[in-house]
């Protein structure tokens, strides 16, 4: 009987070490799956953290390579128009050194300029010399110590020089009062052949005559018997009389 119950115990001894046993192995298995399955999603999560890292990184390198192309090209820019401004700053030295140059060469003559221009407008004819008053009344007394730029001096000068050339490429007419030979002053109509000649009548065609330059000044003969000729020119030129026909005048060659 006793040996029945110890074999029992023994027996029951064993079954219960085997289910210990058991117990702690699958336990120990858990921990396992536990531990997997922590390192797992540990993976998944350092996976889905580096895409994401990855698109991040990739972007930033997409925006920075867009940055250094805009700089580069700034940069190019900037030397491009740096070079530009070089030869354009070379350009306008060379103009101002030629300007300088062609300054002191007007500035050397434009004295011997006025004192000739001076001799030239007593040759002129008065309604001429009327027009250009304003500007001759600007030329020096003395173009060595005169107060007027040479600027000034210069736009004097192509004034007086640009009315006289427009003068002598017209006829002008002009109505004058003319003192006569005899010392009487009548009232004529001169037409001025540029600058070279002019020719005057009064109304009734009785007075009338020929102007040229001198060096001192215009001179006015009468032509006795030019009257109806130089009436006719007149009339021809400011339409009175329609028919245009060669006219003989009387002219003086100096």
């Amino acid at each position: 009987m006793k040996t029945s119950i110890l074999l029992g115990l023994t027996i029951g001894a064993a079954a219960l070490s085997q289910s210990v046993t058991r117990a702690g192995d699958l336990q120990g298995t858990r921990d396992v799956l536990d531990q997997w399955v922590e390192t797992s999603q540990l993976i998944s999560k350092e996976k889905s953290d580096w895409q994401l890292e990855k698109a991040i990184l990739a972007d930033t390198q997409t925006l920075l390579n867009g940055e250094l192309e805009r700089l580069t090209k700034t940069l190019e820019e900037l030397e491009a128009s740096a070079t530009a401004a070089d030869e354009d700053r070379a350009k306008l030295t060379e103009q101002k050194e030629e300007l300088e140059a062609g300054s002191a060469v007007v500035e050397a003559n434009i004295g011997s300029l006025e004192t000739q221009l001076k001799k030239i407008v007593k040759t002129l004819p008065a309604p001429l010399v009327d027009k250009l008053n304003p500007l001759i009344r600007r030329l020096p007394d003395d173009p060595e110590s005169t107060k007027l730029s040479l600027g000034e001096r210069v736009q004097n000068i192509v004034g007086i020089l640009s009315q006289t050339d427009k003068f002598n490429t017209t006829i002008t007419l002009e109505s004058e009062a003319r003192e006569l030979d005899t010392g009487k002053t009548v009232q004529v109509s001169t037409i001025y052949w540029g600058l070279a000649a002019a020719y005057y009548v009064d109304d009734s065609g009785a007075y009338a005559g020929i102007g040229y330059p001198t060096a001192d000044g215009w001179e006015w003969p009468q032509v006795e018997g030019a009257g109806p000729q130089i009436k006719q020119l007149l009339e021809i030129y400011d339409g009175t009389d329609p028919n245009i026909q060669f006219v003989d005048l009387p002219a003086s060659i100096k």
